[in-house]
């Protein structure tokens, strides 16, 4: 069985790509990049390194051929328009590979969301539905990095982690966590015509991260609201889902999912 993995450069394509070498032979795995030569950092002699640029589509069909399943990561260009076309030309490429089944990396309860991006997700799962290749649609949640974005470094030296106010909760998910979960799909049978909705079991907020920091650093660190606090996460967390959970991640990965703490760890044991 052949793998073709797109967007294997980026961040969470580069975790799956590694994910899978622990899973199955270089040789059985085909890289669709853009950029061939971007992958000479880690690249394993028997990897088969294709050309695929996600606005040409026969550059993918190419890259796709002779490959059983299909590991379609998003395309991280920042025009939803472009964006959506872009899938359609990864799916019918897919189609005229004759690729046998198709993992993609969608967004969480989409359907709840109110933001371009949801519509995006909801667009391309419906044309993966309706090319009828069988399917894994991965509905991943926000990255538990954003914490990067929150203002920890900060919290870390005055003491407060500020936000503006509001019950703020988080249901993030690790990018380690959802790697495992994609390379389980990718290596194993059973998950066709399946939707995961990848978050994790339980929640977390503020006070939660407060106290990761202050575990971490060792360095009393409390939350506390300030109405003039400017952050655009803020404007954006309530036009998505952010509250509910499900199971299916720890299910796919079989262990216990990185925590806000870990990541916050990981965070401050770079510097």
């Amino acid at each position: 069985m052949k793998i073709a993995l797109t967007g294997s450069t980026g961040n969470l394509g580069s975790l799956i790509l590694k994910q899978l070498l622990l899973r199955c032979r270089a040789q059985d795995l085909i890289l669709s990049v853009r950029q061939p030569n971007s992958t000479n950092g880690y690249r394993d002699p028997n990897l088969d390194v294709r050309y695929g640029d996600y606005d040409i589509t026969e550059s993918l069909e190419r890259s796709f051929r002779g490959a059983d399943k299909l590991m379609m990561i998003s395309s991280p260009c920042m025009d939803d328009t472009v964006r959506l076309r872009q899938h359609l030309s990864v799916v019918e490429a897919a189609r005229q590979a004759g690729i046998n089944h198709i993992v993609y990396t969608s967004i969480f309860s989409p359907e709840k969301g109110r933001l371009s991006v949801h519509q995006l997700h909801l667009d391309t799962e419906q044309a993966i539905q309706e090319s009828k290749i069988p399917y894994t649609i991965l509905r991943n949640a926000y990255y538990t990095d954003i914490v990067n974005f929150l203002g920890i470094r900060e919290a870390a030296t005055s003491g407060v982690l500020l936000s503006p106010p509001g019950n703020w909760t988080f249901n993030t998910a690790s990018r380690w966590d959802l790697a495992q979960a994609a390379a389980t799909v990718l290596t194993e049978e059973g998950h066709e015509y399946q939707t995961y909705e990848l978050t994790p079991t339980r929640t977390w907020n503020l006070n939660d991260l407060a106290r990761s920091i202050t575990e971490v650093t060792g360095r009393q660190v409390v939350h506390c609201t300030d109405n003039d606090y400017q952050n655009n996460i803020y404007q954006m967390l309530p036009y998505s889902d952010m509250q509910s959970v499900s199971n299916d991640l720890a299910k796919l990965i079989g262990k216990p999912l990185r925590t806000v703490t870990d990541e916050v760890r990981d965070i401050f044991g770079e510097t």
